[in-house]
């Protein structure tokens, strides 16, 4: 706990252990911090591979639940809306998870303002964590997801940028809910999602001449990286 890394957003979504280098002082650009390290309490037997060489989806959840219980304890107040801070975790190589090894390392990465939604880039975080927490205590309206669009393609559309919720922007992310559905389970069709995401965010936030858009999971989502977020954003122009 303690340590700062670097990284880049891509490389940390490549793999569930940390393929990088070793720690870098907090004094230095870093772009992950780690908060807090866990333990897997479930028991499992073999690699967390499973025979195709995908990591397997009960141990990558195991993770998860694990580093959600650290964040609520270490970082109560953050919350979907401050979308722009990023957890990750990590879990031991499979030559350690092999050995033995159950611990899960819990980091915290921010989304730079003004790089794209489909390639996003990492900001350089301050060198005290501290510091990224009063900041966001005091103001999370910085840290809200709020995004331009300059080809009208949409929210999360191509050549869409992150911007900042604090000035103007295109797009204000009101909020993300997790769709019903358990990991395995199958799409539930897109007709369905559209009338959940109708129903709770089009007709609900659209007033005057700013439309509410619902961006909920495609069937190619829904399976293969287990994506049950719909989110409701609303139209500034």
């Amino acid at each position: 706990v303690g340590d700062c890394w670097r990284v880049t957003y891509a490389n940390a979504q490549k793999s569930e252990d940390w393929e990088g280098t070793g720690a870098v002082a907090c004094t230095t650009t870093h772009e992950t911090y780690t908060y807090a390290v866990g333990t897997i309490t479930q028991k499992f037997t073999g690699s967390w591979l499973d025979a195709k060489g995908n990591p397997r989806a009960d141990v990558d959840n195991a993770a998860f639940q694990v580093c959600e219980a650290e964040q609520a304890r270490v970082l109560p107040r953050l919350t979907p809306n401050e979308a722009l801070l990023y957890p990750t975790y990590y879990i031991p190589s499979v030559a350690q998870w092999n050995a033995g090894a159950r611990w899960v390392r819990c980091d915290l990465t921010e989304i730079r303002i003004g790089s794209l939604f489909a390639s996003p880039d990492l900001a350089a975080l301050p060198t005290k964590f501290a510091d990224l927490v009063t900041a966001m205590d005091a103001s999370p309206k910085r840290f809200a997801l709020c995004e331009d669009d300059p080809a009208n393609n949409g929210p999360d559309g191509d050549q869409t940028t992150y911007a900042s919720c604090t000035g103007p922007s295109d797009w204000t992310l009101v909020f993300t809910k997790s769709v019903p559905g358990a990991i395995g389970s199958a799409f539930p069709g897109t007709s369905a999602l559209k009338a959940l995401g109708d129903a709770e965010c089009v007709t609900v936030y659209s007033k005057n001449d700013h439309v509410a858009t619902a961006v909920y999971p495609s069937a190619t989502t829904w399976t293969k990286y287990n994506d049950r977020a719909l989110d409701c954003w609303l139209n500034n122009n």
